[in-house]
């Protein structure tokens, strides 16, 4: 047994050691506090030299700066300079047609191009179905739209189904858009410069010269253009009559071509900048949500598919769906808070999203180098779609993810015909990648 003497000094002793290694774990406690505060404090200096996005803003050279950057998780604001105003949009309004595209139409949807047997013997009837890929090249040869219809199959089906009675004349039914078919606001350049073709219910190639070049000649005859392409296929006296008139009621259908899904079509609207598409688009959307047929019904139409996504549409003035117009009208905000729910394919936009221009890759970020410079870390990083008016740009996007965030942005610069201004937003959606969850308004 231990002695009562002995018994007390070892109770000393455990006692003492007890509060030694109290003292010791006190103070590695307090070691590990300031380690983990100076690591903080590391980390948020760090972020603060990656994140110089309000720098770049505040120092802005090019015009006058519209923007708006949002956390794309929770939609808090990052960065914001006049972001509620509207502006002019350029082809970033492209976003906006596709988007109400997909909401009004479906992923899904195609347009059908349709000939019918017409009242006079010998007669047919090529009907418009608001198809612009319909393609008078050879089937099994592509123009600037893959997958695209082709008129030869539409002869063939005819002549196949009239084959005891030759078609002697071509007539059409333009009935499904109401005109005009050119914008007011739209320069004449616009159709020289190969961008933008009259917006009728039938036409092929996009009314291109040559319909493998995307920037090619438009024509004044767009319907012309069409109707005789489809009568030399059918043989070689057939008249042409280009007077848009009624398909008969329980015609017997003669041929039908189908375009492409409208998922497939956004995407090449948005990566290839299709002011002839877009327009077309938003006329299907006009009539799907029951606002009209004319360049006067995009406002209504496409407002009321954007609503779904829950994009704010008091400032907006849509006069048509491509942005070539100025007098186009957009906040920064709404089209940044429209570019979130893309970035989350929210209700079908995954399309939308999948067809985005990559930069310093693809599409109109990959050209005129874009994404050079002090941007060039970003190129693959930053997805989106630009815009270019006389006298402004701009650039709709969303980056990848840093520190747990990915930022959903807008960008315009307007009053300013300086190309670099192209460079400036560049630089700054740049930053805004390289900020993402970092930016100090997310941090705090």
């Amino acid at each position: 047994m231990i002695g009562m003497p002995r018994l007390r000094a070892l109770i000393r002793r455990r006692r003492y050691t007890l509060l030694f290694v109290l003292v010791l774990l006190l103070l590695a406690a307090g070691i590990t506090a300031t380690t983990s505060a100076i690591g903080a404090q590391r980390q948020a200096k760090a972020a603060d030299e990656l994140c110089t996005a309000d720098d770049l803003a505040a120092r802005w050279h090019s015009g006058a700066l519209f923007l708006d950057a949002r956390s794309a998780r929770t939609g808090k604001t990052v960065l914001a300079h006049r972001g509620d105003e509207p502006t002019q949009t350029g082809s970033t309004m492209k976003v906006v047609t596709a988007a109400a595209a997909v909401s009004a139409l479906g992923p899904d949807h195609r347009f059908t191009t349709r000939v019918v047997a017409g009242t006079d013997p010998g007669a047919v009837v090529l009907v418009g179905g608001g198809d612009p890929t319909l393609s008078r090249l050879p089937s099994g040869q592509d123009s600037v739209y893959p997958h695209a219809p082709h008129l030869d199959d539409l002869a063939r089906q005819v002549l196949e189904a009239r084959a005891r009675q030759p078609v002697s004349s071509v007539q059409v039914d333009t009935s499904l858009f109401d005109g005009p078919a050119w914008h007011p606001s739209w320069p004449e350049s616009a159709r020289t410069s190969g961008s933008v073709s009259n917006i009728t219910s039938l036409m092929v190639d996009g009314d291109r010269d040559d319909p493998t070049e995307s920037y090619s000649l438009r024509s004044a005859g767009t319907v012309a253009r069409a109707a005789t392409a489809f009568a030399a296929l059918l043989g070689p006296d057939v008249r042409v009559d280009t007077t848009s008139v009624p398909a008969p009621s329980g015609a017997q259908v003669l041929a039908t071509v189908r375009s492409a899904t409208v998922s497939e079509l956004v995407g090449m609207l948005l990566t290839d900048s299709d002011d002839t598409l877009a327009e077309v688009l938003a006329r299907h959307v006009a009539i799907a949500e029951g606002a009209g047929r004319s360049f006067d019904a995009v406002q209504a139409g496409s407002t009321k598919a954007l609503v779904r996504y829950g994009v704010p549409t008091g400032g907006l003035r849509l006069v048509d769906g491509s942005g070539l117009s100025p007098d186009n009208r957009v906040p920064a905000s709404a089209l940044t808070t429209l570019m979130r729910a893309v970035a989350a394919k929210q209700d079908g936009l995954g399309p939308v999203d999948a067809g985005l221009a990559v930069a310093g890759r693809t599409g109109t970020l990959g050209d005129d180098g874009r994404f050079t410079g002090a941007a060039a870390d970003a190129r693959g990083h930053v997805r989106g779609k630009t815009g270019t008016l006389d006298d402004m740009y701009g650039l709709t996007g969303v980056t990848d993810e840093v520190g747990g965030d990915r930022v959903v942005f807008t960008v315009f610069a307007e009053g300013t015909s300086d190309p670099g201004a192209r460079k400036e937003i560049d630089a700054l959606a740049a930053a805004l990648w390289r900020c993402g969850g970092h930016a100090p308004a997310l941090r705090g």
